[in-house]
């Protein structure tokens, strides 16, 4: 089953039917891979909608030509790429809008990712974020939207002050440069934590797309080292409490229902201006079949 964007167009209510959370929830959603999953690409692209944006995250041995040559083959596959940039691993602030100017020529790039990258020391001149966007020339076309990263459970070593100022900072930047911003969140077990966070930001910014980190399905054990790794406390606690009989339960997949109903509702009661980030966790192929399984059942005619 091959998903085009009409077939996709699960947010019809021109029936007065109720709207499915979960189907709202998963319209426009986004995927992340790393360099060694592209290979998966070509074999997955047909369970794809056209248009689907796949970010490709950076990793401090990733070389930029095998990036470029990653988004390309993103491009050709009908798909958005969207690389990430981590401040942190930039060599030099010159090097900015010609890295960028690459990635768009040559790359078939027009979004990015701008992170600080979670590395205690910077390769270069870039220590944030912030610092990265400011580096870019407003005249550097071709660029249509940059994502920033959001927080829903905070920052273990950073305060929530700190983050919503530097948040605000990063948008106002991206504006002036006449670039979308929309958010990228870290991934979250936590759906009131979502829900509360994905609120206030909304407040301050209604207009804003936030795309909200969510893990796709994957094993318990997988769920509880990347939250461990990454720092997302509420969500660690979460997973560490959920029933656990046997270690078998331990090996199996837990898929991010209750995140997604919970984003689904949000959109449908609050703000339609959010979607679904999947990170794979290497299960690509397996996230892919589980957002598909569960729209062909939702999307069903009833009998």
């Amino acid at each position: 089953m091959n998903l085009s964007v009409d077939e996709k167009n699960i947010l019809d209510d021109t029936a007065n039917e109720p709207r499915d959370e979960l189907l709202v929830a998963l319209d426009a959603y986004s995927i992340e891979i790393g360099l060694n999953e592209a290979g998966s690409l070509d074999a997955l692209a047909d369970r794809l909608a056209i248009g689907t944006r796949i970010f490709l995250n950076m990793m401090p041995k990733d070389d930029i030509g095998d990036r470029i040559r990653v988004c390309q083959q993103i491009a050709s596959l009908g798909m958005s790429p969207v690389p990430h940039i981590a401040a942190r691993l930039v060599d030099r602030m010159r090097n900015v809008n010609e890295m960028l100017e690459r990635f768009v020529q040559q790359g078939g790039v027009s979004e990015f990712l701008v992170i600080a990258g979670d590395y205690n020391q910077a390769s270069g001149e870039i220590e944030d974020a912030l610092a990265l966007i400011e580096a870019i020339d407003g005249a550097n076309n071709g660029i249509q939207s940059i994502g920033i990263a959001g927080y829903p459970e905070g920052h273990p070593q950073i305060s929530d002050e700190i983050l919503d100022k530097a948040l605000d900072d990063k948008i106002a930047a991206l504006q002036t440069r006449d670039i979308k911003p929309h958010i990228v969140t870290q991934f979250s077990f936590n759906a009131d934590a979502i829900v509360a966070w994905s609120e206030k930001i909304h407040a301050g910014h209604p207009d804003i797309v936030i795309r909200i980190g969510v893990p796709g399905p994957a094993k318990l054990t997988t769920l509880i080292r990347f939250a461990q790794r990454c720092g997302v406390v509420s969500s660690m606690k979460k997973l560490k409490g959920l029933p656990v009989s046997s270690s078998l339960k331990l090996m199996q997949r837990v898929p991010p229902l209750n995140q997604t109903m919970a984003i689904g509702n949000y959109k449908i009661t609050q703000n339609d201006n959010a979607t679904i980030h999947f990170f794979t966790f290497g299960g690509l192929e397996a996230s892919i079949e589980w957002i598909r399984s569960e729209v062909a059942e939702r999307s069903a005619p009833l009998p």
